[in-house]
């Protein structure tokens, strides 16, 4: 299942799994949820493009050979989707589509891996993200597993797509669209403790939430009750989760920053610190590095005004503390210019005596100006 095809025309590799069963799924190639910015992506995509670089991966002519091809078959085409902006939104828009579709014909896709089962038995945002962060991190740890990865990623890409469009696994009215395959081989991957599955007798399936399972003695008021708790909990868990996904991203976009300062890119830095002030107006960090860009940008007023924006936020910031200092004078003492030593002039050589024939011009000249 899921081998790397051997066609050197293939320009991208299929994978019978999550979203990628259906179409690409570019995210799940470079292990990035499907919310990532353009400039994670870059910084996601190089980080893998070094390690499967041939002169780096593997020890084998073979696991080299490997790694080349799926940098060229799943990483770079994914790439170079991701970061055009028109064909990224436009690919972003599938997913909408292709949830609703899949909504419609309430078919039973089979789910895999445990861990995206977990996702679909409790929805949410900060989950979701953990969740691909952990198989991203040994997605391409090696070359026999990168598939798997991809594939368990795909289908927690899948899962977030449909709860983003309102899907509820196991809740009443709410047509089959998931089936989760617990006894998968797969599932040997990731094993997270998921919330036990109680038999849902109605439809034959399983649902996380034991209170609304279906059966002759439940009334439907009591069920709708349960399910707008159940609802109540899950709203409360979004305000929660998503306040961390805003510091997470945050926190990865100023470690771009911090790229683009070390490799002096103070164009692209500006540009990035600025866009993260406009989500988040009193992060020291921030505003210490934006000074910092200032500064090299010989613009020491505004990098003052930041590195004090700084300080009033957190007093212990050690950027801002670092180089406010060299901002506390800015008219240091320049040393006097010593003036220079007037020369003296030479002076005029002795009038020389003249010869009898200068004499003599000279008496001649003379008479001729007195006649």
């Amino acid at each position: 299942m899921n081998q790397l095809p051997k066609d050197s025309k293939l320009q991208f590799v299929r994978i019978d799994r999550g979203i990628s069963q259906f179409n690409h799924d570019y995210y799940a190639a470079l292990g990035l949820p499907i919310i990532s910015s353009p400039i994670y992506i870059r910084h996601v995509y190089l980080s893998i493009a070094r390690v499967l670089h041939p002169d780096i991966y593997g020890f084998s002519q073979e696991e080299k050979e490997t790694a080349t091809q799926f940098l060229a078959k799943l990483v770079n085409p994914a790439y170079n989707i991701l970061m055009k902006d028109r064909e990224r939104e436009a690919y972003q828009g599938i997913f909408k589509l292709l949830a609703k579709r899949l909504m419609q014909k309430s078919r039973n896709v089979p789910i895999h891996s445990t861990i995206a089962c977990e996702l679909m038995f409790a929805p949410n945002d900060g989950l979701y993200e953990r969740s691909v962060s952990a198989i991203a991190e040994k997605q391409y740890q090696s070359i026999h597993n990168i598939l798997e990865y991809t594939a368990q990623i795909s289908e927690l890409n899948l899962v977030y797509i449909l709860y983003k469009e309102g899907y509820i696994y196991g809740a009443p009215n709410m047509p089959p669209v998931l089936m989760p395959m617990f006894k998968s081989q797969a599932s040997n991957f990731f094993a997270p403790v998921y919330p036990s599955a109680t038999p849902n007798l109605a439809n034959n399936q399983y649902s996380p939430y034991s209170n609304l399972v279906v059966n002759p003695v439940v009334s439907k008021q009591q069920i709708d009750q349960d399910t707008t708790v159940i609802q109540t909990k899950i709203n409360q868990n979004k305000g929660e989760v998503h306040d961390l996904r805003g510091a997470k991203e945050i926190s990865d976009r100023l470690k771009i920053c911090e790229i683009y300062i070390s490799q002096n890119e103070w164009k692209m830095a500006l540009k990035e610190l600025r866009e993260i002030l406009q989500i988040d107006k009193e992060n020291s960090k921030c505003l210490a590095m934006l000074g910092v860009v200032y500064k090299n940008i010989n613009q020491p007023q505004m990098a003052k005004i930041s590195f004090q924006r700084s300080l009033q936020l957190n007093p212990q910031e050690p950027l801002a503390l670092k180089h406010i200092k060299d901002l506390s004078n800015p008219n240091p003492k320049t040393e006097p210019k010593p003036k220079p030593v007037a020369t003296q002039k030479k002076p005029l050589p002795p009038p020389q005596k003249r010869g009898w024939l200068s004499n003599l011009l000279g008496w001649t000249s003379n008479n001729d100006a007195n006649k």
